[in-house]
C-alpha cells in the first residue's frame, strides 16, 4: 500500500525556534532578549485586539465582524460573543454545543466531518465557515478539520450572515470564530477532570506563567474519550496548545503558537429508519458499521503574529501560519431496511485519506485620523491537498439482523492510494473604514477582492482506464459591505447593512472538472437591527433578507442532461436574542430565530429523468423555527440551572419528500463551589431522554441525538 509522507511535527513543543522553523523562517529569529527588570506597559487598545478578554457583551471589543475593533454595538453586524467557561460551567464542552446555544444557528452532527452548521438558511461547510483567531481553516471534499472542544478557547464568536467580505469565499451563512486564551501577567493554573456515563471521561490542565518582565507562556492540554452510546462506538481526543508571548517593548509584541490534535471519533454512521421514515428507538444503540472501522484526524498548527503600534495614529499587524492535516476513514457507511423488514442491508465500503497542508500570510496597516479609521490589508494562501481512496466498493451487499450480529471485516475493492492532488494558490487585498460622522451616527464600509488559481492532477487511474489530463481554474470574486449604525443613546443602537458574499459551486479546493469553469454563487444581503446593552438587559433583534444567485439547476423542461448556473434562492428571518438578569443571583439566556427559506427558481431531474420546478421548496436541513432558553439561580455557594434546546421539523432532501421531525431537549446542572478555587458540578443532558435525529447519515440512517446523560466534573483554578 502507497503511503503518505509522515508528517513532519507529530509532537510539538512551546518553543519559539521551532513554531518559526515549521513556518519555514529561520530559527535564530525566535532569539529572545535577555529578562530586563525594567516594567512592562500594557499594549494600547489597537494592540490588544488578539489578547483574551471574557465575552463581556455588546460593549466589549469583537474581533470576528470587523477588524477595526469595534464593539459589538457598533458593528452594523449580527455578532454574537459566548463565554465557553460560563457554557463548560453548564455541561456544554464541545464547539458544537455551545455553538448551539447561540441565536439562529443549528448544529447537524456529520459521519464524515464531525459537526456541521445552519445559519439563516444554508448549510454545510460550503456556506458556514469556521476559523481560529480569525484565521479560516479550509474546506477540502465537503471536510473541514476544526477545533472540536472548547478547553483552551477564551470565547466564540458568531457572524451572522455573509463573512466574505472579511474571511472570503464559502460564507454567506455566517461564520464561527474561535479565541483563544491568550498568556497573561499573572502565574494561574486551571484543572478540570470529569467522568460520565458512557465511559465518558475528561482531563483538561491549562497553565499561564510569565517568564520574565516582557515574556510569558500559555499552555492547555486535554484528553477526553468515553465508549459511546452506541456499540462499538468508542471515542478519544488528545489535544495541546500553546502560546509563546514576547512583549519587546511597550508598542511591539510577538505571538508564537504551536498546536497538536489528535481524534479518534466514534465510527457510527447512523440508525436505518423504519419503512415510513420514522425513528426506530429499539435500534438506538446498534452500530451496523464494521468491527475494524477507522475515522482519525490529526492535526498540527504553528503561527506567529506580530503587533506593532507605531505611533497614536498608524498601526500594523502581520500573521504568519502553517496548518496540516491527515484524515483517514475505512468505513461502511450506508444502511437502510430490507423488504423483508427484519434485516438491515448494507452497502458502501468506502476507504479515504485526505493529507492537507494549508500556510498562509495576512498583513494589514489600521490609521485613525479625527473620526475616520481605515485598514488596508493583503492576504496570501497556499495549499496542497492529496485525495487518496481504494475506488470504494459497491456492489458487495450484505444483510444482517437487526440485532445480534457479527459486524464483519472491512472489505476494500483496490489499493489505497491518491487519486488525485490539488494545489491551491490564493491573494486577496482587502479594506476597512468606519466615519464618525456625527456624535451618534457610524458609517462603516468593507471591500475585498480574492484571485484564486486551482491546479489539479489526477493520480492512479483504475485500471483499464486512461489518466484524465490535469487542469486548472481560476475565479476572481469581488465582494463588499455597506452599514450605519445609529447610536440612539450610550447603550442603545440601530443599525442597516448591505452586503455580499460568495460561495463555490462544491468547494475551491475539491472543485470538480464539471464545475471548474463555472462561477461562484453569489449572495446579497439586507439587515436591519436593534442593539440594547443596559445594565440587568442585554437584547438584540435582526430581521434579514439573502438572495444566492447561480446555482446549478437544469435549464427547461425535457433537457434532463443539461446544467446551468440559473438557480436561486431567498432567506427571509427574524431573530431575537437577549441576556437579563432579573434579580441578584438569577440569570436568563433567551434566542429564537424564525427563517423562511426557498428556492425561487431550480429545476432537477427526478427518478423518471424527468425535468421538474422545486420553486417554493425549503432547502435541506433548514429548520423554521430555532430556539434556546436557559435559566440559572445562584445562592451562596451552590447553582442550579436548566435549558431548553428547540428545532424545528427539517427536509432532508431538495425535493421535501422526507423530513427529520421537531424536538426539544432538555438539560440541567447542579454546582457547588466548596473552595474559593474548586467547584463539583453535576450536568445532566436529555433529562427527558428524547429520541430525535440530529441530520441524515448515508443511505436510510440518521444520525440520532445523544441519550440522556450525567457528568460529575471537578473545576479547579489558581489565581
Amino acid at each position: 500500500m502507497k503511503k503518505f509522507p509522515a508528517r513532519p511535527c507529530a509532537v510539538v513543543a512551546p518553543c519559539a525556534a521551532a513554531a518559526l522553523t515549521l513556518l519555514g523562517m529561520p530559527a535564530c529569529a525566535a532569539e529572545v532578549d535577555p529578562p530586563s527588570t525594567a516594567p512592562t506597559t500594557e499594549l494600547r487598545p489597537v494592540l490588544v485586539q488578539g489578547a483574551s478578554h471574557k465575552a463581556g457583551g455588546l460593549k466589549a471589543p469583537q474581533l470576528t465582524a470587523s477588524r477595526l475593533a469595534l464593539s459589538a454595538l457598533d458593528t452594523p453586524a449580527s455578532i454574537e460573543s459566548i463565554d465557553v467557561s460560563l457554557q463548560q460551567a453548564r455541561g456544554d464542552t464541545r464547539v458544537a454545543d455551545t455553538v448551539g446555544r447561540a441565536t439562529g444557528i443549528m448544529v447537524q452532527a456529520s459521519a464524515t466531518s464531525g459537526s456541521t452548521y445552519s445559519s439563516r438558511g444554508f448549510t454545510g461547510n460550503e456556506s458556514v465557515a469556521s476559523a481560529e483567531d480569525g484565521l479560516r481553516m479550509a474546506t477540502a471534499s465537503g471536510t473541514q478539520s476544526t477545533p472540536t472542544d472548547s478547553w483552551g478557547y477564551q470565547r466564540i464568536e458568531i457572524l451572522r450572515g455573509p463573512a466574505s467580505v472579511l474571511y472570503g469565499d464559502g460564507s454567506i451563512g455566517g461564520l464561527v470564530n474561535l479565541v483563544r486564551k491568550a498568556p497573561g501577567r499573572e502565574t494561574g493554573a486551571e484543572l478540570t477532570a470529569g467522568l460520565g456515563t458512557a465511559g465518558d471521561y475528561r482531563l483538561g490542565l491549562g497553565l499561564n506563567q510569565p517568564l520574565s518582565a516582557g515574556t510569558a507562556l500559555r499552555v492547555d492540554a486535554l484528553a477526553t474519550g468515553g465508549d459511546g452510546h452506541v456499540q462499538r462506538g468508542d471515542h478519544r481526543h488528545a489535544k495541546l496548545m500553546s502560546t509563546l508571548r514576547w512583549q519587546a517593548t511597550p508598542d511591539l509584541r510577538l505571538d508564537l503558537s504551536l498546536d497538536a490534535h489528535r481524534e479518534r471519533p466514534s465510527n457510527h454512521f447512523g440508525t436505518p429508519l423504519k419503512a415510513d421514515g420514522s425513528l426506530w428507538p429499539e435500534l438506538r444503540r446498534e452500530n451496523y458499521n464494521v468491527s475494524d472501522a477507522l475515522w482519525q484526524v490529526d492535526q498540527d498548527r504553528a503561527r506567529a503574529r506580530l503587533d506593532w503600534r507605531i505611533n497614536d495614529a498608524l498601526s500594523a499587524r502581520a500573521v504568519a501560519y502553517r496548518f496540516q492535516a491527515d484524515r483517514q476513514w475505512r468505513n461502511l457507511e450506508e444502511y437502510s431496511l430490507a423488504p423483508d423488514g427484519q434485516q438491515i442491508e448494507r452497502v458502501g465500503y468506502l476507504g479515504i485519506q485526505h493529507r492537507l497542508r494549508q500556510s498562509g500570510l495576512r498583513a494589514d496597516l489600521l490609521a485613525r485620523v479625527g473620526a475616520v479609521q481605515a485598514l488596508v490589508g493583503v492576504e496570501q494562501m497556499a495549499l496542497d491537498f492529496v485525495h487518496a481512496n481504494d475506488r470504494y466498493e459497491y456492489s458487495t451487499v450484505s444483510r444482517v439482523p437487526l440485532q445480534g450480529f457479527d459486524p464483519g471485516l472491512y472489505k476494500a475493492r483496490d489499493a489505497l492510494l491518491p487519486r488525485s492532488r490539488s494545489e491551491v494558490d490564493q491573494q486577496a487585498l482587502f479594506a476597512e473604514a468606519s466615519w464618525q460622522a456625527a456624535p451618534r451616527w457610524l458609517l462603516s464600509l468593507g471591500l475585498r477582492r480574492d484571485r484564486t488559481r486551482v491546479d489539479r492532477e489526477n493520480l492512479n487511474p483504475a485500471p483499464g482506464t486512461a489518466l484524465p489530463a490535469p487542469w486548472a481554474a481560476r475565479f476572481s470574486p469581488s465582494t463588499w459591505r455597506l452599514g450605519t449604525v445609529f447610536q440612539l443613546d450610550a447603550t442603545q443602537s440601530l443599525y442597516a447593512q448591505a452586503s455580499t458574499g460568495t460561495d463555490p459551486v462544491g468547494n475551491v479546493v475539491s472543485i470538480s472538472s464539471a464545475n471548474k469553469d463555472l462561477r461562484l454563487t453569489e449572495g446579497r444581503q439586507l439587515e436591519l437591527g436593534y442593539k440594547r446593552a443596559g445594565a440587568g438587559l442585554e437584547w438584540t433583534a435582526a430581521l434579514f433578507e439573502i438572495v444566492k444567485d447561480h446555482i446549478i439547476t437544469s435549464p427547461r423542461p425535457n433537457r434532463p442532461d443539461d446544467s446551468v448556473q440559473g438557480g436561486s434562492q431567498r432567506s427571509r428571518g427574524l431573530e431575537f436574542g437577549a441576556v437579563w438578569t432579573p434579580a441578584p443571583g438569577w440569570r436568563v439566556d433567551a434566542n429564537t430565530a424564525l427563517v423562511q427559506a426557498r428556492y425561487e427558481h431550480l429545476f432537477v431531474v427526478n427518478a423518471a429523468k424527468e425535468t421538474v420546478s422545486l420553486a417554493g421548496h425549503r432547502p435541506p436541513n433548514v429548520p423554521e423555527r430555532l430556539a434556546n432558553l436557559w435559566l440559572s439561580h445562584s445562592a451562596g455557594a451552590y447553582e442550579i440551572g436548566a435549558g431548553l434546546r428547540h428545532v424545528g421539523q427539517r427536509f432532508t432532501n431538495r425535493e421535501n419528500a422526507m423530513s427529520l421531525a421537531a424536538y426539544t431537549v432538555l438539560d440541567a446542572s447542579l454546582g457547588w463551589r466548596f473552595s474559593e478555587a474548586a467547584s463539583l458540578r453535576l450536568q445532566l443532558r436529555n433529562l427527558g431522554d428524547k429520541l430525535y435525529a440530529s441530520s441524515m447519515g448515508s443511505g436510510r440512517a440518521a444520525m440520532l441525538g445523544a441519550p440522556r446523560s450525567a457528568a460529575l466534573v471537578l473545576d479547579w483554578r489558581l489565581r
